[in-house]
């Protein structure tokens, strides 16, 4: 017979979306300043350094760093409209996910001679590091509340 005076907001509506949505965005705005930054740097020492096979094996190391990078921003961004425990799955579910890609990735390619493994892997391991660098300084930046109450 009553009608409930507070219904709940709808889900566009709610705090925390706008919230997650806004720090996805700075996120994936200074990741990809930062990353980028360093994937030029990391392909042009590969070359320098190992030729031809290092300017594949740092080619690969960057396109899987950063594409694996985009991933969790637009996981982000695809769980925003979840509760924020829906985020926190998503999240968790991505960085899940991008291990068993670089494993399986790692698992084919062992003993490779297609391509110099050390490029790869300290571009990899230098696109990772600079894309969760940019990712942090993008949150810091965003000044978002990080507790929605």
């Amino acid at each position: 017979m009553s009608e409930n005076p507070n219904p709940a907001p709808a889900a566009d509506e709610q705090p925390h979306v706008r919230t997650v949505l806004r720090l996805a965005a700075a996120m994936q705005k200074a990741a990809i300043l930062v990353g980028g930054a360093v994937s030029v740097l990391a392909i042009v020492l590969s070359v320098v350094l190992r030729g031809v096979p290092g300017l594949i094996g740092g080619l690969l190391g960057v396109v899987i760093g950063l594409g694996l990078g985009f991933v969790g921003t637009a996981v982000m961004k695809g769980t925003a409209r979840a509760t924020p425990g829906g985020v926190m799955v998503g999240a968790m579910a991505s960085f899940a996910g991008k291990f068993v890609v670089l494993l399986v990735f790692l698992l084919v390619f062992r003993g490779t001679t297609l391509f110099d493994n050390q490029t790869f892997a300290f571009s990899l391991l230098g696109v990772t590091i600079g894309w969760i660098a940019g990712e942090v300084v993008g949150f810091v930046r965003a000044k978002a509340p990080s507790v929605d109450v």
